[in-house]
């Protein structure tokens, strides 16, 4: 049997929100995240969602009373006043806080969530969920919302012709429709793990979960003992518990470890008893309240977090607690004042709420155009002809130089071919000497853009990463004389640096290593100079200038200096150049680090990564020492 009121649903839920807030609160005791399985309360709410709007759409069927119009208005009424108003809240301090390139992003997922397909925008925007680039985008987390309103668009429409016309094969459908996307998201959790993540046909399955449960639980009430009850509940409990704390990946895309929170969820919607062990511990004001509002929790606690740490307005734990209550006070109101209001039809009239909502929607739609065509108003912040506050800008000049450029051939047989091999870093090496080109007369550069220790296998196969080099590749590697091996070095390069190293003196070819990058502090998209820039607005001049340079030096950070131990030990066994790439922005006797050029153009435009003037400068100091001419006359 199933009741009208279920305390359990409002638990679960509690516990969904809870976890995906501590989540994204990035919270760490003794250095080990916090929940670092939380980011699985979404996949609980999708079983939670699936159970209960199948419940309604069945029921409804049953006594002949379902209507599509009827059913589209009360999801409207749940789920879009409490949104638009988070869009509204996250338009205002947006303004404050966002970037130019981020406030016009943060107006084109604003469009495409009043659209309901906001995962689509952020999956074709390259962003991967939990990366730091995410923790500051205020709506990010609607991608849920779109794959729930894609589901509750499509999933009545295949209900009600299903139970209308092939009624005893309803459940079946269902079964069908979920053992395919099941296979597909097991299928690209591999292929393609953020397609994975953020479209529908991979989470589907998880809303169907919640359908099947319905369904075996309408057809086959449980009739357990209450001691079996309590201990199937404790276990769906223990399921969750061990997702969050110890079984998760990182990174968070439906794959088969998915099933045990959601095993869990469903153990608990199908047997769960009043008098169950749930009851006495989890079922009371408090968590009731909090699953009650868990919707405004979800929509609130995204764009508050990311406010904070775009605005760096909490540091102390005092602080952080005063954030987590302003989220719960926030949240609370919305959902008293918001949601209850607009889902009473005796208070707001359904032509009453489509006008209003028409009015939103024009409202939200006209203001992300405008913020688009003024280039997210970039007068909003401190301004210079050459130096932004923008990691986005630089991000995307880097980003579209590579593609500008690309792979190039060698072509001048007159000169020495040296080829860089590595990842983003590589890429940021090849830039510098490629933009000097006017420098190196000698020298042609090209570049693989590959993790090194994908060279493993080159001597034998011509494979990368278990990849045949590809035509252009393979001409480029051998016409190569000179290899600068330069990227941001794993324990995996490093495991496989001397295989690589032989493999690549079997072909005569001269080697460098370039040393990791310093990394220097760079939080919520602002280094020492941008912070100093937003105080002052100004740049930093005479003492200013050498105490923020000093701030550079110290916030070197230690991994890569023992990483440059060992690539040093490795490259002195093998004799091999190796070069110290902190030196060309550092000067160690004075402790300080370059971080604007003479021009005041950024060098690094984040904690690693040349900008295209940056790289032009280190390529300037790279030339000044004759490194490559020193090399090259090598032996």
């Amino acid at each position: 049997m199933i009741k009208k009121y279920s305390p359990e649903i409002d638990s679960l839920r509690a516990i969904a929100v809870t976890s995906v807030i501590i989540y994204h609160a990035k919270i760490y005791l003794f250095g080990y995240a916090l929940l670092p399985g939380g980011y699985f309360g979404v996949d609980i709410f999708f079983v939670i969602s699936g159970y209960l709007i199948t419940s309604k759409i069945f029921f409804d069927l049953k006594n002949n009373r379902f209507s599509f119009n009827s059913f589209y208005l009360k999801r409207a009424r749940r789920i879009l006043p409490a949104l638009f108003f988070t869009i509204f809240i996250s338009f205002a301090f947006s303004w404050f806080s966002l970037m130019p390139n981020q406030f016009i992003d943060f107006a084109k997922s604003s469009l495409f969530t009043i659209g309901f397909i906001s995962n689509y925008f952020f999956y074709f925007s390259g962003l991967e969920y939990g990366a730091v680039s995410g923790l500051l985008k205020p709506i990010l987390h609607t991608w849920s919302l779109g794959i729930e309103e894609q589901f509750y668009i499509i999933f009545p429409l295949i209900f009600y012709f299903t139970y209308k016309n092939f009624r005893k094969y309803l459940l079946l459908s269902f079964i069908f429709i979920f053992i395919f996307s099941f296979s597909f998201a097991i299928f690209f959790s591999f292929k393609d793990p953020i397609l994975n993540f953020f479209l529908l046909p991979s989470r589907m399955w998880e809303l169907l979960l919640g359908a099947l449960v319905f369904f075996i639980k309408y057809q086959n009430s449980p009739k357990t003992s209450k001691f079996t009850s309590n201990f199937i509940v404790f276990l769906g409990l223990a399921l969750i518990i061990l997702s969050f704390v110890f079984i998760y990946d990182f990174y968070p895309t439906p794959n088969l470890k998915t099933l045990l929170p959601l095993s869990g969820a469903s153990l608990i919607i199908f047997f769960y008893k009043k008098e169950g062990v749930l009851n006495k511990f989890i079922i009371n004001k408090l968590v009731i309240w909090i699953g009650l509002s868990s919707y405004s929790l979800y929509l609130i606690h995204y764009p508050v977090f990311a406010f904070v740490r775009s605005l760096s307005l909490a540091t102390t734990t005092l602080e952080f607690s005063l954030v987590a209550l302003i989220i719960f006070i926030i949240s609370f109101l919305c959902y008293f004042f918001i949601e209850k209001p607009f889902r009473n039809t005796n208070l707001i009239s359904d032509k009453i709420f489509i006008k209003i909502i028409v009015s939103i929607l024009v409202v939200i739609s006209i203001a992300s155009v405008v913020i688009i065509n003024n280039d997210g108003f970039k007068n909003r912040f401190p301004n210079s002809n050459v130096f932004s506050l923008d990691y986005q800008k630089y991000l995307r000049e880097v980003n579209n130089l590579k593609y500008e450029i690309g792979n190039p051939q060698f072509k001048d047989l007159k000169k020495k071919n040296v080829l860089v091999i590595g990842d983003s870093h590589g890429r940021g090496t090849f830039n510098a000497l490629k933009l000097n080109e006017d420098l190196f007369k000698n020298f042609e550069f090209s570049i693989i853009d590959v993790e090194i220790e994908c060279l493993k296998t080159i001597n034998d196969s011509f494979k990368i990463c278990n990849n045949y080099m590809t035509k252009l590749q393979k001409n480029i590697f051998l016409d190569s004389e000179l290899i600068i091996m330069s990227t941001s070095y794993s324990d995996i390069d490093l495991l496989y640096l001397d295989e690589v190293i032989k493999n690549l003196n079997s072909y005569n070819k001269k080697i460098i290593i370039f040393s990791n990058k310093p990394g220097f502090y760079f939080e919520n998209y602002k280094s020492f100079v941008d912070q100093f820039f937003l105080e002052n607005k100004k740049l930093p001049q005479g003492e200013d200038m050498v105490q923020i340079k000093r701030k550079y030096f110290n916030s070197i950070d230690s991994k890569s200096k023992k990483v440059n131990v060992e690539l040093k030990k490795i490259a002195t066994n093998y004799g091999i150049y190796y070069f110290d790439t902190s030196k060309l922005i550092c000067n160690y006797e004075e402790s300080v680090c370059d971080f604007i050029t003479k021009n005041n153009e950024k060098i690094i435009f984040d904690d690693f990564h040349y900008t295209i003037e940056g790289a032009k400068y280190i390529g300037s100091k790279i030339f000044k020492l004759g490194l490559l001419d020193k090399i090259s006359s090598i032996n």
